[in-house]
C-alpha cells in the first residue's frame, strides 16, 4: 500500500478491520471527523532511521495493543 492514496488506505483498513499506523497527521484529523472509520495509531516521532523506528516500536507495541484492546480508536504515540 506504499503508493496508495490516503482514501484507498482508509477504505481498505475499514473493509478488512485493520488498524492504520502512520506518521501522517491527515489520518488522525480524519478520524476526529469520522468516528466510524478504522482505528488509527498516530506515530509522532521525528524523522528517524528504520532501525531506530523498529526499536521504538518494539518498546511501544505493548502500549499500542493495550490502547486498541480497551477500545481506543485514535491512539497518539509520542
Amino acid at each position: 500500500m506504499q503508493g496508495a492514496s490516503d482514501r484507498v488506505i482508509w477504505d481498505v483498513a475499514l473493509n478488512t478491520d485493520a488498524t492504520i499506523i502512520s506518521k501522517d497527521e491527515d489520518f488522525a484529523l480524519r478520524k476526529t471527523l469520522d468516528r466510524s472509520g478504522p482505528p488509527i495509531v498516530w506515530v509522532r516521532l521525528p524523522n528517524s532511521r528504520r532501525r531506530e523506528l523498529l526499536q521504538w516500536f518494539e518498546i511501544m507495541l505493548p502500549q499500542m495493543i493495550k490502547a486498541l484492546e480497551r477500545g481506543d480508536h485514535l491512539v497518539e504515540l509520542v
